[in-house]
């Protein structure tokens, strides 16, 4: 039997034995479609349908097993095609990777200027919204890869998550702030205080506001921005306090802005993750180990070649 004749059988079993949509789905003629079924099983000698005056009303014992047999050798066959046309061609195509604005300039400039570079036949598609947003395309089909914060609330049985940086929240605030004088400061000490921060798209604003609402306190939201240095700048002049992940204090120059740290602060952790499936192109498995072995082992990034080893 040739494949595409499996295909034929599996398009009539998923169309409910309607041979005309299958028929039609197939672009083959309906006529065409039922020779196919009739000499099939005889030359098999197989009955795979069940009948009630020549229409299909079912499937036999036999097309049971047939049909479950059938998707694995097309499946198998699909990706085996795959692979020989990722290998017998150049590796190009596209990646789409949702990252926040903040983590991509924290964390990602130097890996993702390093894959861009090393890979000009791939297009590396980055999506910069706010990890909530991020959150939702990936559950959409809408990316490929995400970067977001844990808890991500996603359904672990659908979705693969990695930790690839742990630190902490840290409020930002002038030096002339009452504040900046102590070591550190709690939580409750920002009740009454002008408060900047992350908008709703921003998974860091839903984990200050459910922290609030543990400690019972009505916080003064005076601005919310999605932009993380338009944060930190009206600080400089005011009493505006942001809360932001503590490595931004390695991305800004303003000797009139200081980090506080809290007594018991709120962790960041950093994840990618991406969906849970039984194949990934050659382009996915590279960047998902790209950005794994940048973060958690440390490894330089090299470009994918033919000669890659596939994970």
């Amino acid at each position: 039997m040739e494949i595409s004749q499996l295909k034929y059988f599996i398009a009539i079993v998923e169309n409910n034995l309607n041979l005309s949509d299958a028929s039609r789905k197939l672009h083959i003629s309906q006529p065409a479609l039922s020779k196919y079924i009739i000499k099939f099983e005889e030359e098999e000698n197989l009955r795979l349908f069940e009948r009630n005056h020549g229409r299909l009303t079912g499937l036999t014992p036999a097309g049971e097993n047939f049909y479950a047999n059938a998707l694995v050798v097309i499946e198998k066959h699909d990706n085996l095609m795959n692979e020989f046309r990722e290998h017998g061609s150049l590796i190009k195509g596209v990646i789409r990777i949702g990252i926040p604005p903040l983590i991509l300039t924290v964390l990602f400039t130097e890996i993702m200027a390093d894959l861009i570079r090393l890979n000009p036949k791939i297009k590396f598609t980055i999506i910069e919204k706010g990890a909530f947003e991020l959150r939702k395309m990936l559950l959409l089909e809408e990316l490929d890869v995400a970067v977001l914060l844990d808890p991500t609330n996603l359904n672990g049985l659908l979705f693969k998550e990695e930790v690839i940086r742990e630190d902490e929240l840290t409020a930002f605030m002038s030096r002339d702030n009452p504040l900046s004088s102590r070591d550190k400061i709690e939580w409750s000490d920002l009740k009454g205080k002008d408060l900047a921060i992350f908008n709703e798209s921003f998974m860091i604003h839903h984990q200050l506001m459910a922290k609030f609402r543990s400690l019972k306190m009505d916080p003064r939201i005076s601005l919310m921005s999605g932009s993380w240095d338009f944060l930190l700048e009206v600080t400089r002049t005011s009493n505006f306090i942001t809360v932001l992940p503590a490595p931004i204090r390695d991305h800004f120059y303003f000797r009139d802005v200081k980090e506080m740290p809290f007594s018991k602060p709120i962790s960041w952790q950093v994840v990618i993750t991406y969906p849970v499936k039984s194949r990934f192109s050659r382009i996915e498995k590279y960047t998902i180990d790209s950005i794994r072995g940048y973060f958690i082992d440390g490894k330089k990034v090299r470009p994918l070649s033919h000669d890659s080893e596939s994970k």
